[in-house]
């Protein structure tokens, strides 16, 4: 996001001062790097990336990326058809062009991660820490370019042939691409499918174009934005119907998210549980997308609309200016306006249809914190385990805990991702699902902390304890951690209860605080 807003910012300046950028200064040049690395040397960062996660020591999945960028092989194929070179003598080393390029680091460093667990798992320890090392790289950096490479090279090209031969059909080509892929778009992130778009759209960007001033851009991705700003509408139309506080502020902020591009809170948490928002809004963005196909089309002698690599959200439309093309600013104001007119479309077909339920119509009374009854000297203190805002219990989506069946408190609304210890004690249950863990205080209260509703459906995904069952913990330790946006795009809550399961013990147990709780806040009084 950080780069693309650099090739943003230096394309407008492109445009407006031309003569700058063909005055040959260094400063053009330099604050064109630095916009650009990332996009040449992406295979390394890919490298890395998957390097942690396939469990590879990341600076061999570095080294392995690296190779792929290479000066000596990159000038092999600067741009252009194939290039076939020997290898050992023999005609069947096929080489392509790999900056830019995701899955050939991805699926190597998969294949180098089994061989490096492998021989560190076999070789004796006085020689693994280089002989694992070597033998890895030496194995798997010719596969890459033997095997690897050529593959996903062969399969990205034929996609992006496909998507191409429809843009090819002239004016009727990117209307097709417009209407898929702002219709379908969101469909494909709440399957993650998305993820093997943008690849395509990251290949297209490498290649200078020549119908859009000879500069790497997408035509795929252009239609994304239009796509997203949808489900923004759809969300504030349905803040707007919305009458509990709490809920709408909850939409408000899923609505702000999505002006910097990240839908997944507007989609789970409001339009796709209540369906029709959600599918207006997909309706609206590939009216608009096709739309933009057209006019793009006009614009640009029969080939839609284009756009840089950019950042995301608002950030997205200064990659629409594109120094070199006659069409620049054109091309910009087709893809702001078009998106305009798919959020106040979708909008408009929210706010005159959607029906809140009554929860969302149910206007809370506001929390009023009363301790004045409570002797603060001898009651037991419960601190906040969780940064975000507190409510009563009773206003908890969970019906059992806003019952108070398992027992009294109070529940978050979490900011952050960690859990921490919320007294001195012991840990007397951890749940196998790790969504959950049962603590015990020295002064004897029994606390539930149970994070997300229906989490326990992920069978500890998203999940990661960093205590065990008997463990003593003190006050602010590390419990466990869990990853939102994985909560997020599954569908549940993260709505995070804590609860005194046995409560029947004391006479009271009270809320000592309301609205916004930071860590070690004081939360209950126990008496």
């Amino acid at each position: 996001m950080g780069i693309g807003i650099i090739k943003g910012l230096i394309a407008s300046l492109s445009v407006i001062f031309p003569a700058w950028a063909a005055s040959g200064d260094m400063s053009y040049t330099i604050i064109y790097a630095a916009g650009d690395t990332l996009m040449y040397f992406l295979p390394i960062l890919v490298a890395y990336t998957a390097s942690q996660r396939f469990g590879l020591d990341p600076i061999v999945g570095m080294v392995i990326g690296a190779s792929l960028v290479y000066p000596s092989i990159v000038a092999e194929y600067p741009f252009g058809p194939w290039g076939v070179h020997k290898f050992f003598g023999m005609d069947i080393l096929v080489m392509m062009r790999y900056s830019g390029t995701v899955l050939p680091s991805i699926f190597a460093v998969y294949g180098a991660s089994k061989l490096y667990k492998y021989f560190r798992r076999t070789l004796p320890s006085s020689i693994k820490n280089f002989i694992a090392p070597f033998a890895t790289l030496i194995i798997i950096i010719p596969l890459m370019f033997l095997i690897i490479g050529p593959i996903f090279g062969v399969v990205g090209l034929g996609i992006q042939a496909g998507i191409k031969a429809i843009v090819a059909i002239r004016f009727i080509g990117p209307v097709i691409l417009g209407l898929i892929i702002g219709g379908f778009w969101q469909v494909l992130v709440i399957f993650g499918l998305h993820w093997a778009v943008v690849p395509i759209g990251i290949h297209e960007a490498t290649v200078p174009n020549l119908f859009f001033g000879d500069i790497g851009v997408t035509m795929i991705l252009a239609y994304t934005q239009i796509a997203v700003i949808a489900q923004m509408g759809a969300v504030f139309a349905m803040a707007l119907r919305i009458r509990n506080i709490e809920r709408r502020s909850a939409a408000i902020a899923a609505g702000v998210s999505g002006i910097f591009g990240i839908t997944e809170p507007i989609i789970y948490g409001f339009t796709l549980p209540k369906k029709k928002p959600f599918l207006l809004a997909c309706v609206s963005g590939a009216i608009f997308g096709a739309l933009a196909g057209l006019l793009g089309s006009f614009n640009s002698g029969g080939y839609g609309i284009a756009q840089q690599m950019g950042a995301l959200g608002i950030f997205t439309y200064p990659s629409y200016l594109l120094p070199g093309f006659a069409g620049s600013t054109m091309n910009f104001i087709i893809a702001l306006s078009m998106s305009i007119l798919s959020m106040g479309v979708t909008f408009l077909l929210v706010y005159l249809t959607y029906k809140p339920d009554s929860a969302e119509l149910k206007v809370d009374k506001e929390v009023i914190i009363d301790t004045s009854k409570v002797n603060t000297a001898t009651a037991k203190k419960i601190y906040a385990p969780v940064k975000g805002r507190i409510l009563p219990i009773s206003q908890s989506a969970d019906a059992a805990h806003q019952q108070e069946t398992l027992g009294k408190g109070v529940c978050f609304m979490p900011l952050g991702g960690k859990i921490f210890a919320p007294f001195n004690g012991t840990v007397d249950m951890v749940f196998d699902t790790k969504h959950a863990i049962g603590l015990r205080s020295d002064d004897g209260v029994e606390l539930l902390i149970h994070c997300g509703i229906d989490t326990v459906k992920l069978g500890g995904k998203g999940f990661t304890m960093h205590v065990k069952e008997g463990d003593k913990i003190t006050t602010g330790q590390l419990l466990f951690e869990y990853d939102k946006d994985i909560i997020a795009r599954s569908g549940y809550s993260l709505e995070t209860q804590v609860v005194v399961t046995n409560s029947e013990n004391y006479k009271a147990i009270t809320q000592a605080k309301s609205g916004d709780c930071a860590v070690g806040d004081l939360i209950l009084y126990v008496e």
